[in-house]
């Protein structure tokens, strides 16, 4: 080959690769300030230097997203984009952008090199050889420690600051407004007298008048006062029991360091990807808040101790503690098509299923008209029917006989175990002469005799407990004496079923109860396991006279 040949080979530019690029940014980024855009121009800049080719779908990002969390949207999409072969080379600004965590890191780039996608990383060391791959992951380690410093410091930081008396409780409670630090003034509360003439009006609601809390939603509802956080439009009770319950709205005094973030043993909302990993808090000692000085909004505390006692009282007669035990509890729906949910009270002893579109809808204007439906005689008269179901000669017998049946039929597959087994042990018999003759002959000496004696021995009585434990079967066809005795006793346990049976039978069973106020009937889909047969029945019911409220005042349901 010829000298310039050779050298125009060398230079020749070599294949550009398809290229994707990984950028992250975390929630806090106080001590780093790169945004996800300022990543991105480097990246691309790079990968244009390079002359690799990068496409909008090979672009993934996560804003605003830890890096202690594995599972982030994007980042699963780069990686079921390596595993599809979608790109030969990965861009990223660190190996932190990829996690803080280096196990982590090592599970993605182990996955990205194994496809045989290159790894190109801006800001750490290149990892062509060994050693410069042991130095890399070194690298990688100090990108978990800087996150808990970083964690660490900001934690002592503001700490420090509390103890100093500076107020760094950024996100007000509602009521006041967080004014920040100026020249004149050190950060601190601000009363927003819009906010606490609602906060005053509420513990007068509650305090004074004694309304309920879905009164109090209902009334901030209808004045067109909405929460000042959140995404809903109206108020609902969480939110009023917590401002409720806060000291600081009497006694003027906020704390710092009430609480610490930390992972939710039951989270509220399972789902698959979390910006941050603690998303739930725990209350620090009482020893440890730092307490600030703010203006009070309620002027007179015997108010404010009169709602903690009404709030405790709420708390321990509760709807929730005496509650009437609804047998059909999930499955009723309205014709609406609404669930119905369980409605009454104890005091009186009036439980109804009415239909949960008014509570969805709350405080709203409720838009079905269905009437509630007496939850007592609904459960006692579908049962009542099922029971009948049940008690069915015809279909009994044919379930007992079914059954009975089954067991014949394993009767013969133990039948044939049986015969397996005896062959066996006949086996170990003959395998006992062998080793007789062959010491009597002298080609064993006693000791190996033994020990082979030993084990046949051993295996025999294994296999003699199992043949013992099939015994055999001296009935070839279904009795009828029998049948009938388990269909009568099937329906004395039917008689005797608790709640939590008859719940797990109605589960099984029934699939869903819809009922029809305006036709005043009830349809029942439901199943029962003989010949695929659907349960479908209508069950009607008349108002009947009664003189107190229920559904319909001076009615009740008769099924």
């Amino acid at each position: 080959m010829l000298p310039n040949q050779n050298n125009t080979s060398l230079i020749q530019n070599p294949q550009p690769l398809t290229a994707a690029l990984y950028a992250r940014v975390s929630t806090n980024r106080q001590e780093e300030q790169e945004t996800i855009e300022s990543q991105l121009d480097e990246i691309k800049n790079k990968i244009a230097e390079d002359g690799n080719i990068l496409s909008l779908e090979n672009i993934f990002t996560d804003d605003g997203w830890t890096g202690e969390m594995l599972q982030r949207p994007s980042l699963d999409a780069m990686r079921d984009a390596a595993i599809a072969g979608n790109f030969q080379v990965l861009y990223v600004y660190d190996r932190g952008r990829l996690s803080r965590v280096f196990a982590y890191q090592e599970i993605i780039l182990e996955e990205i090199i194994d496809k045989g996608i290159k790894f190109v990383t801006l800001h750490d060391v290149k990892a062509e050889t060994p050693e410069e791959r042991v130095l890399q992951a070194m690298q990688g380690v100090f990108h978990e420690y800087e996150r808990v410093k970083i964690a660490e410091r900001m934690r002592r930081g503001k700490l420090f600051k509390a103890k100093n008396g500076v107020l760094i409780n950024g996100n007000s409670l509602y009521g006041w407004d967080y004014i920040k630090k100026t020249e004149t003034e050190p950060t601190h509360y601000k009363v927003n007298e819009d906010q606490a003439k609602v906060v005053r009006l509420i513990f007068e609601w509650v305090g004074v008048e004694q309304i309920s809390l879905r009164e109090v939603v209902k009334r901030l509802f209808d004045m067109g006062i909405p929460p000042r956080k959140g995404r809903s439009e109206f108020w609902t009770k969480g939110p009023i029991v917590r401002l409720l319950q806060n000291e600081a709205y009497a006694k003027g005094v906020v704390y710092y360091n009430k609480s610490e973030s930390c992972v939710a043993k039951k989270p509220i909302k399972n789902i698959k990807y979390k910006k941050i990993k603690r998303t739930s808090k725990k209350p620090r000692p009482r020893e440890d808040w730092l307490p600030f000085k703010v203006p009070s909004i309620i002027s007179d505390n015997g108010v404010y101790e009169k709602v903690q006692n009404i709030l405790v009282r709420n708390q321990n007669y509760a709807r929730k503690n005496r509650k009437y035990d609804y047998l059909l509890s999930g499955l009723v729906y309205c014709e609406c098509g609404s669930k119905r949910a369980g409605d009454g009270s104890s005091k009186n002893g009036h439980y109804y299923y009415r239909c949960a579109e008014r509570i969805y809808n709350f405080p709203m204007e409720k838009k079905c008209q269905s009437q509630g439906v007496n939850a007592v005689l609904l459960d006692e008269s579908l049962w009542r029917n099922l029971v009948k179901i049940f008690e069915d000669e015809d279909i009994l017998k044919k379930h007992v006989g079914a059954w009975l049946q089954s067991e014949l039929q394993h009767d013969t597959v133990k039948d044939q175990e049986r015969i397996r087994l005896l062959d066996s042990i006949n086996k170990i018999a003959e395998e006992e002469k062998r080793y007789a003759r062959a010491y009597g002959a002298g080609t064993i000496d006693f000791e190996q005799f033994q020990e082979l004696m030993k084990e046949a021995k051993r295996r025999k009585i294994v296999l003699k407990k199992q043949l013992d434990a099939l015994k055999p079967s001296n009935q070839d066809q279904i009795d009828q004496s029998q049948v009938d005795d388990i269909c009568h006793e099937a329906t004395l346990v039917l008689q005797s079923l608790d709640l939590s049976n008859k719940t797990q039978v109605i589960r099984d069973i029934i699939d869903k109860i819809v009922i029809n106020t305006q036709e005043r009937m009830v349809d029942v889909w439901g199943h029962i396991a003989l010949q695929n047969r659907i349960l479908t029945e209508r069950l009607g019911y008349e108002p009947a006279s009664r003189d107190s409220w229920i559904a319909k005042c001076g009615e009740e349901y008769s099924f």
